[in-house]
């Protein structure tokens, strides 16, 4: 059984990036979008702002932009009519959203980063309380297999299970 360091929320305030792979708790980060989560320091701004201690993107996935809400959607919105309801980038977060809800995550990186800060990184969700490291999921296959998604560059997508592929069933 592996052991993956857990981040408390004491080392999430002073947040420097370990070596390797690393777990977060549910209430350690925020889904921004389809293909960005945010980790949270757990701390506030002087202006009561959340403090984010490092924000991530997956390594081998790209996820549609999400249009943002002007205020000429306001008089729709009211109406029931959003004009975003639809938007393939808001899928894509909302199945994220919903992947992540509740859960731990492992992120696992080369110290790699993109032109915008980002670390790029692989990232999996434990499926459950007290589940093992080897039971981890790759969001990245689960968002391509639900097809909100597409591949990024020539990036390799991790396996379902990359902490533990002995679980999956023999052919």
């Amino acid at each position: 059984m592996m052991d993956i360091p857990a981040l408390s929320s004491a080392e999430l305030a002073e947040f420097s990036l370990p070596d390797g792979a690393f777990r977060v708790g549910a209430r350690g980060y925020r889904v921004v979008d389809g293909d960005t989560i945010k980790i949270m320091s757990g701390r506030k701004s002087p202006l009561g702002e959340d403090i984010v201690a490092l924000r991530m993107r997956f390594r081998s996935i790209a996820a549609p932009e999400t249009r943002k809400t002007g205020w000429t959607d306001r008089p729709l919105i009211a109406l029931n009519a959003d004009p975003n309801r639809f938007c393939p980038g808001r899928r894509a977060r909302d199945l994220l959203q919903k992947f992540t809800r509740g859960r731990d995550i492992v992120i696992s990186h080369g110290r790699r980063f993109d032109p915008y800060g980002r670390l790029l990184a692989d990232i999996c969700v434990l499926p459950g309380r007290g589940a093992s490291i080897e039971e981890a999921i790759s969001l990245e296959r689960v968002m391509l297999a639900k097809g909100v998604v597409d591949r990024f560059g020539s990036e390799r997508v991790p396996d379902l299970h990359p902490f533990g592929d002995n679980l999956l069933p023999s052919p």
